[in-house]
């Protein structure tokens, strides 16, 4: 019989192919941060600045707006929301210093408006802000990435004033079949190339397909928000269902 003290420790099982956890997110974007910007230009052929800016238009932003950016990474969003929506302040957070490392020169270079543009490391999932802190909280292709999504809501509407607005702007899913196929395509096969061409790491750029793949559709996430707690929930698609900008309200 084995003797029960020599038995190896149990072996935790691998995390799926585009399952994200708090380790595999962290090394993938220390890693990439500074081929980062030049990926996603390529990889959308710049369309994601256009994107962007309807993101900040669905935020509705005011002079005297407070804008807590979520997954900022670079800081493309977050300076976008400062130079386009120009509220009074835009707080971007991420859980990636190197990624934030970034953002804080590009915006030392590129931004010069009246909106406070500041940067912190912090965890969408456990924000160290008080209640009802801002009116507009953003995040740009973050959300897929984070292992508990739920926590993510709850926090959001702690932080958000009643009436604020959480607006995710995400990868989504095609509706017409055919340019499904295409995209999918697109994301199995070209999108790991670009991404090993740019930064030497296609390994991270799988993930990044199979997290897209992965993520609900748009109504799904829909559901997600109201059984969070969130009321008028609405969504638009862009570039056919390649992304979707949707809009909740606490």
């Amino acid at each position: 019989m084995p003797d029960p003290g020599n038995d190896p420790a149990p072996v935790a099982d691998a995390p799926a192919a585009g399952e994200p956890t708090a380790e595999r997110v962290r090394g993938i974007f220390a890693l990439i941060a500074h081929r980062y910007d030049a990926f996603n230009a390529v990889s959308s052929l710049g369309v994601d600045r256009l994107w962007r800016r309807d993101t900040v238009r669905a935020a509705r932003l005011t002079r005297t707006s407070r804008v807590l950016d979520l997954c900022s990474g670079t800081g493309d969003l977050a300076l976008a929301l400062a130079r386009f929506g120009r509220p009074a302040e835009v707080v971007g957070t991420d859980f990636v210093p190197e990624m934030l490392k970034v953002a804080e020169k590009k915006a030392r270079t590129r931004h010069s408006g009246r909106t406070a543009v500041s940067f912190q490391v912090a965890d969408a999932q456990n924000l160290p802000f008080p209640d009802a802190s801002f009116e507009v909280v953003t995040v740009a292709f973050g959300v897929r990435n984070l292992p508990d999504r739920s926590a993510n809501f709850a926090e959001v509407l702690r932080v958000l004033k009643p009436g604020g607005r959480y607006v995710i702007l995400e990868f989504s899913r095609p509706g017409f079949p055919p340019w499904r196929w295409i995209y999918y395509a697109y994301l199995r096969f070209v999108i790991p190339s670009i991404g090993g061409l740019l930064t030497g790491d296609r390994a991270s750029f799988v993930y990044l397909n199979e997290s897209i793949r992965a993520f609900p559709s748009q109504g799904a996430l829909a559901n997600e928000l109201r059984k969070a707690g969130f009321s008028a929930i609405s969504w638009e698609d862009r570039t056919g269902g390649v992304v979707a900008i949707h809009v909740a309200v606490k």
